[in-house]
């Protein structure tokens, strides 16, 4: 029996006809919009709050409003600061997207002269919408130096606004003093949602998923619970609403039920895990996890040479699956290339493994060997190394000829008789 009408309502790109339990994020965006619909400049706008919180979708349905009331066309331009983590990058992104000549490999001024000379339309408005902002840094927040450069080159016709969404809220403190006090300039931040909001959501993007009688009546209470419980996220609700739905898929069931959304529940934090890699993490983060996770495979399955030194390998087994700055360093240096990113000086990939290390995925151990040896970091996974790799393998294939490289063979990666092939889940080959 088929218990899925469409898996659409689970996208990313989804855009539901109505906005539930964001009345108060609708009216105050209608009322920053406003000026603009009676024929001031466009507003800029940071929206800031945790995941899944709504952020893209009011966006997505203010610019649409927008859109009916202007006499000018909107054209938005979307941006993932997770893939374009500086100025530069996001400039040559724009360029490639607005522009009709090939402007790569061109210096940040003529990238900015070309995309404004290109904005220069009096039937166009643009809008540059940068998500995840965190990804650029507090120091690369692009609103002051797009609107310089707009200020620059364009002319009276120009029109372009730049709205960003962040999960750090803490991302705010960090624009200049003068950006923020501009009457342009706004900012809103949205708030985790609580049960019965997540229920709404859940109830209406279900009636359009399932069929009739696919769900049992407590499905979507116990996924609203759950998530309220934890994050608010309504991301995460829907995700375990899916999770549960393949899972009774899989199983041939007539109905998803508590059982399918118990089972989806345990199977969260591998989902997670996925989730956070292909989607938080950015290219060079995800190379230093699928580094630490092979090494660890490395270290843990290397064979001892004899008995004297398989006794000290069990007394250090502990230590087995940590590796130095120093050794991770060196392999990124090895490997960066092979995935076109470039080098970094050892203090960056300290910060980088910081971020992973915020995010729970590293833990990091300071050594002190004294006077002679000095001080010195070591870094292990704090999740299975097996996850890791099975979420880079899924991301791409630069991590498949990876694993080769380094004799780490993905079928050592398969999965145990309790776990779910999330990266199976994720794909589009079924129902």
């Amino acid at each position: 029996m088929t218990i899925f009408k469409t898996r659409q309502p689970f996208r990313d790109e989804y855009i539901p006809d109505t906005v539930i339990a964001r009345d108060d994020t609708i009216s105050n965006l209608v009322r920053i919009f406003q000026d603009f619909v009676d024929g001031s400049r466009p507003p800029h706008l940071l929206i800031h709050g945790d995941s899944g919180t709504g952020k893209r979708t009011v966006i997505r349905h203010i610019l649409d409003l927008v859109d009916r009331e202007v006499e000018r066309e909107i054209e938005v331009i979307t941006i993932n600061c997770k893939e374009y983590t500086s100025l530069h990058k996001i400039y040559v992104e724009l360029a490639y997207l607005i522009c009709e000549e090939n402007y790569r490999g061109r210096s940040q001024l003529e990238l900015e002269q070309a995309i404004v000379r290109q904005m220069d339309d009096s039937d166009i408005t643009w809008y540059l919408v940068f998500e995840d902002l965190e990804g650029v840094g507090k120091d690369d927040l692009p609103f002051d130096e797009l609107q310089q450069a707009i200020s620059t080159y364009g002319t009276t016709q120009t029109e372009c606004g730049v709205i960003g969404t962040a999960n750090q809220s803490r991302l705010y403190d960090h624009l200049p003093s003068e950006v923020v006090h501009r009457s342009y300039m706004h900012t809103l931040e949205t708030t985790p949602y609580d049960a019965t909001q997540l229920r709404n959501i859940l109830e209406s993007h279900a009636d359009e998923a399932f069929t009739d009688d696919g769900l049992s009546e407590a499905v979507i209470r116990k996924c609203a619970a759950i998530i309220a419980q934890e994050t608010g996220s309504a991301t995460e609700a829907l995700q375990l609403l899916e999770l549960a739905g393949y899972l009774a898929h899989q199983a041939d069931a007539d109905q998803v039920t508590e059982t399918h959304v118990d089972t989806a529940t345990e199977s969260r934090e591998a989902l997670d895990l996925y989730t956070t890699f292909t989607q938080e993490l950015n290219p060079k983060e995800q190379l230093l996890c699928a580094i630490i996770a092979v090494h660890t495979i490395l270290e843990m399955t290397a064979p001892a040479d004899d008995e004297e030194s398989q006794a000290e390998e069990d007394e250090d087994d502990e230590d087995d699956d940590k590796i130095t700055t120093s050794e991770l360093y060196q392999m990124y240096e090895n490997t960066a290339r092979s995935f076109d990113l470039n080098n970094v000086e050892k203090r960056r990939i300290e910060q980088l493994i910081g971020n992973l290390r915020d995010r729970g995925l590293v833990k990091a151990e300071k050594h002190n060997e004294g006077r002679a040896g000095g001080t010195w970091l070591s870094y292990k996974l704090t999740v299975p190394p097996h996850q890791i790799l099975r979420s880079a393998t899924a991301r791409s294939g630069r991590f498949k000829r990876f694993l080769r490289k380094h004799h780490v063979s993905l079928d050592e990666l398969s999965l145990s008789d309790d776990e779910v092939d999330i990266d199976a889940f994720r794909s589009d080959d079924w129902p």
